[in-house]
């Protein structure tokens, strides 16, 4: 007879048993946190190389305590600030936009875009002799005329090229009266 050798026990697999309803909000919270970081990258590298201009994340009980200015670093590097008026202009801004054309119709023409801001103006004379008169919250219109081409300059007068190829012309007109107060071409 044949002796019976004892089998030792086999092992098997035993895989912990946990609740497919705890996978599924896993999978959901993680899918979330994921699409979550994707969009704020998106929107960082947007902002990062200059994409459109995207609304700013509002933060409760951050906002700032004093209004805006409405500035630009062009005309600020001169002495110009800019600051948004409550007021109600005499000259509506398609007459100061149509008054602007007259008085610099090249720039009008030729432009690549062109923009009307009511704002108040201020700019303090510090030029001697006056070049033009002390302006403090002025009520304007500021014309702006961007990207106006530079008419090439004739190489057998001058060989050095242009650093440049456009520039944008400021038109600052009354907002009571559509008078031109001050011209400006950056």
């Amino acid at each position: 007879m044949a002796r019976r050798v004892p089998q030792r026990p086999t092992r098997r697999n035993i895989t912990p048993t946990v609740p497919a309803k705890s996978h599924m909000v896993s999978a959901i919270a993680g899918g979330g946190l994921l699409a979550l970081g994707a969009i704020w990258l998106g929107w960082l590298l947007l902002h990062q190389f200059g994409g459109p201009a995207l609304p700013s994340i509002p933060i409760l009980n951050f906002a700032p305590t004093t209004p805006p200015n409405v500035q630009s670093s062009p005309l600020a590097a001169i002495g110009i600030t800019l600051s948004q008026s409550n007021q109600t202009p005499a000259v509506k801004q398609q007459q100061a936009l149509l008054l602007a054309s007259q008085l610099e119709p090249d720039a009008a023409s030729k432009a690549k875009s062109t923009t009307a801001q009511f704002v108040l103006l201020n700019y303090q004379n510090r030029a001697t002799p006056a070049t033009h008169a002390d302006f403090n919250n002025v009520p304007v219109w500021m014309v702006l005329y961007q990207k106006i081409p530079l008419p090439s300059a004739d190489p057998a007068v001058d060989p050095t090229p242009l650093s440049r190829s456009s520039y944008d012309l400021y038109v600052f007109l009354d907002a009571n009266s559509g008078k031109e107060l001050l011209k400006i071409q950056l």
